[in-house]
């Protein structure tokens, strides 16, 4: 799986370096009708008539350093295909390479020139809009000058990009209250403020630490040593990370069934509604007991190795059942902190001067976090990325720009993410152990009144006693019972 996942990072990123640039770029045609970005010289203006360019075609002109007219250039298309009419009247599809929208080119207007790659003889030739059936109609094209990244953070609005970052410690604040109520709910009691820690601790781990050791494990293991049902633990963990992207999906969602008329807009809400229906059916399967037999959960169940976990963790999903509350209070908890990275998000996409529409946003960003949340790769590295050039492409989004928005959302949540680790660097959290990650598979019955006894007995152990079972600022007025 290390290797896996690795690999579709390395695969992600090799394919966005592929696509994008630290300079700026221009889109030409050569003789053969093939594309060739050149280099364009002088930061100029996307609206400019004319551009200077370093020509790096085989057939350029001496001097390579030249001018060319704005009507020479070809852009990126909004759609990857178009319906042609073939010699014999047939209709046939093609692979639509780029578009020259000319002097008079822009959103609504025809484009003068289309580059298309013949179906049969796989060649490239251009052809007029006239030639696609029903006629071409540019909507949002992209932009004529691929801005490069270099320029991208010259002239980033550094306000804007600062506002992004300062919003988002107000997701740490909500993520933690809301793994609290989760805890309660499984009679796990932490203080607010130890809970606040173990949750930015988790968050540290989680994105500066290599290996299949992740925040999420660092948060059950100090939540698992405050009870004798570290399964609930684990669990409360599980639940909240559920949790979390249930609301992301629900949000992006909705959002993008406002947008329903933008393609990429329906496939989203369309795959956005499956899931939420396929997670109702599940709970009412799994919370219905003839349902559960019906189904053969209950048989599937009862099948599962590691039967005495299975049997707890089964028990501590039905407490969630019996405590609707709890988890509808942090299902509705949850959709602030989607909100405030959208937001911040949209605040680094005006700092990197994204022409893109800003209800859009409420799409992209909920499915770049949701990419990013599942494990395919390290963090979403290179899927992330992937994902932002191939959902803003339709947007007037170069994939610089695209490219740029990835970045800023994984970069503000690791800069935040590192300040963490001060409490860290505090003393008192690792991550644990192979042994400890033993210690943490126990889960014991509740105790009974002899075991209510024996921890009243122990009642009276030394603080020094309980400061060598629990890290700094982590040990309970009462310590655990010590198992016989």
């Amino acid at each position: 799986m290390f290797v896996l996942r690795w690999g579709v990072a390395v695969a992600g990123i090799a394919w966005v370096l592929a696509n994008t640039s630290f300079q700026d770029r221009l889109l030409l045609v050569d003789r053969g009708n093939e594309l060739v970005a050149v280099p364009v010289l002088h930061d100029p203006a996307p609206d400019a008539s004319r551009f200077e360019i370093y020509d790096t075609r085989a057939d350029a002109p001496s001097p390579r350093d030249h001018f060319i007219d704005r009507d020479e250039v070809w852009t990126r298309p909004g759609q990857r295909t178009v319906k042609l009419w073939d010699a014999h009247g047939n209709i046939e599809s093609a692979k639509l390479l780029a578009i020259r929208p000319g002097a008079t080119g822009g959103p609504g207007k025809q484009a003068k020139e289309l580059l298309v790659r013949d179906p049969s003889t796989k060649k490239a030739h251009r052809i007029g809009p006239e030639s696609v059936v029903g006629g071409y109609e540019m909507t949002v094209p992209y932009p004529l000058v691929d801005i490069g990244l270099i320029r991208l953070v010259k002239q980033a609005n550094l306000t804007y990009f600062i506002a992004a970052l300062l919003l988002m410690p107000l997701t740490y604040l909500i993520t933690s209250r809301r793994w609290h109520l989760l805890l309660q709910a499984m009679d796990i009691h932490l203080t607010q403020s130890r809970t606040f820690v173990i949750n930015m601790v988790g968050a540290f781990y989680n994105t500066f630490m290599p290996g299949s050791t992740g925040g999420d494990l660092i948060k059950a293991y100090y939540a698992a040593k405050h009870t004798t049902h570290k399964v609930r633990a684990v669990l409360s963990v599980i639940v909240d990370r559920v949790i979390g992207l249930l609301a992301l999906v629900l949000l992006g969602g909705v959002m993008a069934s406002v947008q329903w008329h933008v393609p990429d807009c329906r496939r989203v809400a369309i795959v956005c509604g499956l899931l939420i229906l396929l997670t109702i059916v599940g709970l009412v399967v799994f919370y219905h007991p003839t349902w559960r037999r019906l189904t053969g959960l209950e048989w599937l169940l009862k099948k599962l190795p590691m039967q005495r976990h299975v049997h707890h963790a089964v028990e501590a999903m039905e407490l969630y059942g019996k405590r609707p509350l709890a988890a509808g209070t942090a299902l509705v908890m949850t959709f602030p902190v989607h909100i405030t990275t959208i937001i911040s998000a949209t605040l680094a996409g005006m700092a990197f001067g994204l022409k893109m529409n800003l209800l859009y946003y409420w799409t992209v960003v909920p499915v770049l976090a949701l990419v990013g949340a599942i494990p395919i790769s390290p963090q979403g590295v290179g899927v992330m990325e992937s994902f932002a050039v191939v959902l803003t492409a339709r947007q007037g989004v170069t994939v610089s720009q695209a490219i740029a928005l990835a970045m800023s959302i994984r970069i503000a949540q690791m800069l935040w993410n590192l300040v963490a680790g001060i409490f860290v660097l505090r003393g008192g959290y690792h991550a644990p152990t192979e042994r400890e990650q033993e210690e943490m598979e126990r889960d014991d019955d509740e105790p009974d009144a002899q075991g209510a006894e024996r921890n009243a007995s122990t009642a009276g152990f030394s603080r020094d006693a309980t400061a060598e079972r629990f890290p700094s600022g982590v040990a309970e007025s009462a310590p655990l019972p010590r198992r016989g």
